[in-house]
């Protein structure tokens, strides 16, 4: 029993840039459209929150838990074809987890003003699994009155799900990567045919800004609307390599900084600011027209040059989140005709598929894993994922590995010096190219314990150094762990040495 616990001791004790702005065309696009809401104010008094809602976790459903009174009226032909209500797309969702609950899961990020849930689908071949595979997500009908994403994001899922074995991108979304599609964060803006929420807020003017605020200044305050909690809440938690937020009013690919500290349009970049117009490029030249556009030059915008905003969600998420988030336009008119919407998603299809496979493996990708060093100064065969810091030289914004030490790093071709750092570790640095063909380029970093931490937190240097043997290795560890006084240590070092069956004797420097 004591060797069992100590082997569970072991993973406790060791706690131990620049790239240039490309050129940018001096042509300016013009305004976008009116952007007021559709139609003139609310359709009908605001209902009263409705009762008896589930929370977030409650609200997960797989195919078993679907109701079989489920309507089979909802085929994937009804989601090109004409709009579903808010309650008929939850009923959608729920017949798709009947078809296609081997690789989705549905819940609710959260509720609306009016207390609708906002429903999204998990798609992956090991859905609500913590895995070393990167997260990416589509958001859609975040403004009440441009509803295309809905139908389109639905039209994606059943794509993903008849083609998981037919098509090399299908298949790699499936079975490489958790996606993520919620077709509405704006249900009662949707249902009343608003721009705003029923807050009347601008959904898209209610995250915290970092342009004004500043990294430290980005958790909700309480006076965000709850669709807005609801978004950043799951923003944070989930870890999102990457993000689109579907839109329309113009056929376009935008990216940040939305933001500017000038009132003017004019080009504001981020720290990502070439890897953002990689990704911008990836979905305008999938596309089937966007990037042939007239008005912006490649299908691509930066925010601020088209027109500045403050309180947007791609910039908040590009700094809270670390998450590469575009805002995608989809139709130059506001809610298309139902008559649109298979033209609308044959033309996005192959860059809605590209978008997150580039986001995720045309960059750089790896691993971070922490080793002991022994006396006779040899790595052990001791690994323990870090969630170390990743920098990248020239580029002012950090990322942090996942809890099982797996990273992926968003980067336009070219030539990078990269580095991982964790408190009590050696920092690790490398070079690394990645290549123009999109097959990214992979590294694992391997940080060499330099302190280990007591129970109390003070770190002692050297304490990690071992002798030979795993069995000793055993008892250093377990030793090291518990704290307390040398002298205590030491003699639980020796009990723990005899226990775990060590012929060699104990040592402590």
């Amino acid at each position: 029993m004591l060797f069992a616990w100590l082997g569970t001791i072991i993973l406790l004790c060791c706690e131990c840039q620049s790239i240039s702005k490309s050129s940018y065309d001096q042509h300016r696009p013009s305004a976008r459209p009116d952007l007021q809401r559709y139609g003139e104010g609310r359709a009908g008094a605001v209902l009263a929150q409705a009762s008896g809602r589930r929370s977030l976790h409650q609200n997960a459903l797989q195919s078993e838990d679907v109701p079989k009174t489920v309507s089979s009226d909802f085929t994937h032909q009804a989601v090109l074809t004409s709009y579903l209500t808010n309650k008929e797309l939850e009923t959608y969702m729920q017949g798709y987890l009947r078809r296609c609950g081997h690789m989705a899961r549905m819940f609710s990020i959260g509720q609306s003003k009016e207390g609708r849930s906002m429903w999204a689908l998990e798609l992956s071949n090991n859905v609500g699994a913590v895995e070393a595979k990167p997260n990416a997500r589509f958001v859609g009908n975040m403004h009440g009155d441009e509803p295309a994403s809905r139908q389109l994001l639905l039209g994606l899922a059943e794509w993903l799900c008849q083609h998981r074995t037919s098509d090399n991108r299908a298949a790699r979304i499936v079975n490489d990567m958790h996606l993520y599609l919620v077709p509405s964060v704006n249900p009662d803006g949707f249902e009343h045919k608003l721009r705003h929420n029923l807050g009347d807020v601008d959904l898209n003017r209610d995250f915290p800004d970092p342009l004004l605020l500043g990294s430290t200044g980005l958790h909700p305050t309480g006076d965000e609307q709850p669709e807005t909690l609801a978004l950043m809440k799951w923003t944070t938690e989930t870890r999102f390599v990457a993000s689109a937020s579907m839109h329309e009013g113009a056929i376009v690919a935008n990216y940040p900084w939305d933001g500017s500290t000038s009132p003017n349009t004019t080009y504001s970049a981020s720290p990502d600011d070439a890897a953002f117009r990689h990704l911008a490029s990836v979905y305008a030249n999938a596309h089937l027209d966007m990037h042939k556009s007239q008005e912006f030059p490649g299908g691509i915008t930066n925010g601020a040059h088209w027109y500045p905003l403050s309180g947007g969600m791609q910039d908040w998420a590009y700094v809270s989140g670390q998450c590469m988030e575009l805002t995608v336009e989809l139709s130059q008119h506001k809610w298309p005709s139902e008559e649109q919407l298979p033209a609308l998603f044959k033309a996005n299809l192959p860059a809605m598929l590209a978008f997150p496979l580039a986001a995720a493996f045309s960059g750089l990708r790896g691993s971070v894993h922490g080793r002991l060093v022994t006396l006779g100064g040899n790595t052990t065969d001791f690994d323990k994922p870090l969630p170390a810091t990743i920098n990248v030289e020239g580029i002012d914004h950090a990322i942090q590995a996942g809890v099982l030490g797996n990273y992926y790093r968003p980067l336009a071709p070219g030539t990078y010096n990269v580095s991982a750092v964790m408190k009590g570790y050696s920092a690790m640095s490398t070079q690394v190219t990645v290549p123009s063909d999109g097959a990214g380029v992979s590294h694992d970093f391997i940080l060499l314990c330099t302190t280990c931490q007591d129970k109390d937190g003070q770190a002692e240097t050297k304490d990690a150094y071992i002798e030979e043997g795993s069995h000793m290795r055993t008892a250093i560890y377990a030793f090291v762990a518990v704290g307390g006084g040398k002298t205590v240590r030491r003699q639980m070092c020796v009990q723990a040495s005899v226990a775990a069956g060590c012929s060699i004797p104990c040592k402590w420097w």
